[in-house]
Parts: structure tokens; sequence; C-alpha cells
């Protein structure tokens, strides 16, 4: 028995140990950093969005084709959004650790405080990278009250995303907050309250504009 797993195991240790190769090689400490930020961000953005997107809705009291339609759309178009500021922004930030490490390398380049700390090439960010982590986070994040929204009963729709939502949100704050020198129960209510805040606004908005429109 021992000798029929041994193959599985030694095949799953070597891709584990290339995976963590191409992370060192690939991912450094400070674009790690930012792929996680990217990350927390784009799941919370997703979760909110996408929660808002359908419970306003919900509010205009829209069938379930035209429910999932709008989720599907706010999800896809939000991870674009998403992953296009993420590009943008850390190609910025990118272009600014380049001119610093470009002013470093400048013979008689004249040292400014700007300049007294060093950079080095392996510091520089990838613009790729966070906004590959953000789009995929967004999606994820979204999918959850879309499936909740989905295959909830008429009368559950509004219950089941709320506490979908809420829930979604604990775990993103739980894994934002490991580690850090914050209260975790007041990162987790700072988190639903945003969320609620939003729905209630999107959902008041939904009533009042479906109520005009029949």
């Amino acid at each position: 028995m021992t000798r029929f797993f041994y193959p599985f195991f030694e095949g799953m240790y070597e891709m584990l140990t290339t995976l963590k190769q191409w992370q060192d090689r690939y991912f450094h400490f400070w674009d790690r950093l930012n792929v996680l930020r990217a990350g927390i961000l784009g799941a919370n953005d997703g979760i909110i969005s996408v929660s808002g997107i359908v419970l306003g809705a919900v509010g205009a009291d829209m069938s379930n084709t035209t429910l999932f339609i709008s989720g599907i759309s706010g999800m896809v178009a939000g991870a674009c959004s998403m992953a296009g500021g993420e590009f943008v922004s850390v190609s910025a930030q990118k272009d600014v650790q380049l001119a610093k490490l470009n002013a470093q390398t400048t013979p008689n380049q004249r040292v400014t405080d700007f300049y007294q700390t060093r950079i080095h090439e392996i510091d520089l960010l990838n613009p790729l990278h966070a906004a590959t982590m953000s789009f995929l986070s967004f999606l994820l994040g979204a999918v959850i009250p879309l499936l909740a929204i989905s295959l909830s009963a008429p009368a559950w729709r509004l219950t089941n995303t709320l506490l979908a939502m809420a829930a979604a949100l604990t775990i993103n704050a739980t894994v934002s907050a490991h580690n850090a020198e914050v209260p975790l129960a007041k990162v987790i209510l700072r988190n639903i309250l945003v969320g609620l805040v939003t729905a209630l606004v999107t959902y008041v908005m939904g009533t009042l504009l479906g109520g005009n429109v029949g």
C-alpha cells in the first residue's frame, strides 16, 4: 500500500517545491504584500458591490432572470474595473520606484531626502500580479451574494443575501486582520457596517425607482 501511494506523494512534493521556487522567483516581499492587499480589497469590493447591485434589484422587485443578469454584469464589470485600477495604480508606483532606482545609479546624482532610502531591483512591484489578484478575488467575492440571491426563494432573497454578505465580509476581515495589532471584532464590525450601509442605500433606491417605473 505504501509503495502504491509513494509516487503520488513524491509527485505532490515536487509540484509544491516547484511552486515555491516559482513564487520566490516572481513574488518577492514587497510584491507579495501588494498582491495580498489587492486580493483583500478586491474580495471586499466584490462582496459589497454585487450585494448592493442585486439588493437594489430586489428592491425594484425584478425577476430572477433580471436579478441574475444584473449580478453577472456587475460582477464582470467590477472585476475588470478593479483590475484596471490596480494596474494603473501599481504601474504609477513602479514608475516612481524605477525613477528612484535610476537616480541611485546615475553618477554624480545629487543626494536628496527623497533618495536617501535605497531601493533595489528586487523591490520593484509588478502591476500584472496585483491586477490579476484583484480580478480573481473580486469574482470570488462577488459570486457569494450572487449565488445567495439566485438560489433563494423570492421571500428569502433579502435575508439570505444579507446573511451571505455578512458571513463573507467576516471571513475577509478575519483574513485581513491576521497578525495585525487591531481588535478583530472592530475590523469585522467596520466591514459589515460598510456592507449594510451600501445594501440599505441600494435597496431603498431600487424600491423608489421600481415604484416610480411601476
